[in-house]
């Protein structure tokens, strides 16, 4: 005797909340409150949804510790505490790694799920991430903290990569930098390709932004004289003779 056979899909059986939020660690964590900032299943226009919208949950609060780090840098900028600014600067590198790692997950998510999901999301765009906003904002301010730090020094920028034994406080600090700028343009560049694999190449954003923008944006930097430096140096270049 066979077995009957499914009339039709089921509901997902793990939907139903969990953790009543009374344990120490999730009372410190607030997991109660955590677990419940996504919609709830009846509310998602697809079930990837819930995948999508935690991903940039997840990123925001990335970003967030990354914002703080940079002000953490700043705080040790001010005392000449390289070491420790250098420090701060190493774990927003290593914040900005995951958040461009996991950009990689959207390869699991195909475009009829995002086109689902779209549809109901107004004219929600990443540009308006209030993480991204704000690491384009204090940028500016931890350069300006860096240069201080170069005056009180009574040093040109030129003159820490010239001399690098002679400056290697600031000269850590530099390649900090230089970090943190590189993996944000890695993230850029990576999300750039993202929304190409999910949306294509001529589809506008939920701006209206054609990827040619989008593209553009991804080439800008946070600290154009740390890259501006590498020419200097290598601009009256000549090659020499072999030596083996």
């Amino acid at each position: 005797m066979s077995s009957a056979q499914p009339s039709g899909p089921i509901p997902n059986p793990f939907t139903e909340p969990y953790g009543d939020g009374v344990s120490e660690y999730e009372r410190y964590l607030r997991t109660h409150d955590l677990l419940r900032l996504q919609k709830p299943p009846a509310e998602r226009s697809h079930p990837d949804e819930l995948f999508f919208q935690s991903m940039h949950q997840t990123e925001e609060l990335w970003m967030k510790v990354m914002v703080h780090d940079l002000g953490e840098a700043v705080v040790a900028l001010h005392v000449d505490d390289f070491a420790e600014a250098r420090r701060a600067l190493d774990r927003v590198t290593a914040a900005g790694e995951i958040v461009e790692r996991q950009l990689r997950l959207f390869e699991h998510m195909v475009p009829a799920a995002y086109l689902a999901i779209r549809a109901r999301l107004g004219h929600g765009s990443g540009m308006d991430s209030p993480g991204f906003l704000r690491l384009n904002a204090v940028a500016p301010m931890v350069w300006d903290h860096f240069e201080r730090g170069l005056a009180r020094h009574r040093l040109e920028l030129m003159a820490i990569y010239d001399e690098p034994s002679a400056h290697s406080g600031l000269l850590a600090v530099a390649e900090g930098l230089l970090n943190v700028d590189a993996g944000w343009q890695r993230f850029k560049r990576e999300h750039v390709l993202v929304v190409r694999r999910i949306i294509g190449i001529g589809t506008a954003s939920l701006r209206g932004n054609p990827m040619e923008l989008l593209e553009r944006s991804a080439q800008l930097t946070w600290f154009p004289m740390l890259w501006a430096v590498r020419d200097r140096m290598f601009v009256d270049f000549k090659v020499g003779p072999l030596v083996t």
